[in-house]
């Protein structure tokens, strides 16, 4: 019994050994690639796996198409017309990138949006936390300043929560609970209820002022 475990053990292992190999084989599999480097820039074509100025045969451009020969080590060596040579296989990559442009613009894109967000959260960081008081409801009309931009009607007093909609510049609202910055709003529309900041809401007095004229 203890013999028939060893044994199957053992094959086991053999292969587990095996799937492992093919496994590795495959995610090093030779064939055509693209050169994808970070910068944009062309990648060396080298004589030799030497990263020394005097082997280099050419400079292959961003998103030219290579064959790959085969792998050795941080080197891949591959065909790039009709001549074989050496380039560092970090710099290759199975599917053909974007134009060197889109992938900028994708980058600058999302640096915009890492830098919003952080912008967003020191704005958020300053802002009145304390819990939203009762006050006698009041009409407010909102005010963004630009008539192109919505206010955002968010489900707690936080500028990084859930945004549950948003109003455009002149809509009519009615404020239920506030505190410093933030004011708790009932849209008499829609039926929303949420959290705005105050700063985007301008009180309602014309008809205050019109009974007392009256």
């Amino acid at each position: 019994m203890f013999r028939r475990c060893m044994a199957a053990v053992i094959v086991l292992s053999v292969l587990l050994c095996l799937c492992a190999s093919a496994f590795a084989a495959n995610s090093m599999q030779v064939g055509s690639m693209y050169v994808n480097t970070a910068n944009g820039r062309a990648l060396r074509f080298r004589s030799s796996k030497s990263t020394s100025a005097d082997n280099v045969l050419a400079e292959i451009p961003y998103g030219t198409k290579v064959y790959v020969v085969n792998w050795d080590g941080t080197w891949a060596r591959v065909r790039y017309n009709s001549a074989v040579g050496y380039v560092v296989k970090k710099h290759l990559s199975i599917a053909r990138p974007e134009p060197y442009e889109t992938v900028q613009a994708q980058r600058a894109a999302q640096e915009a949006i890492k830098q919003q967000e952080k912008e967003l959260k020191a704005e958020n960081s300053r802002l009145d936390h304390s819990r939203v008081k009762a006050v006698d409801r009041y009409d407010v009309t909102v005010r963004t300043g630009v008539a192109e931009m919505r206010a955002n009607l968010y489900a707690e007093a936080n500028l990084t929560g859930k945004i549950l909609t948003s109003f455009e510049e002149g809509a009519r609202l009615e404020v239920t609970q506030q505190n410093r910055d933030w004011a708790r709003i009932w849209d008499p529309v829609d039926g929303y209820t949420g959290y705005m900041l105050l700063e985007e809401l301008e009180p309602d007095i014309m008809e205050e002022e019109l009974l007392e004229d009256e």
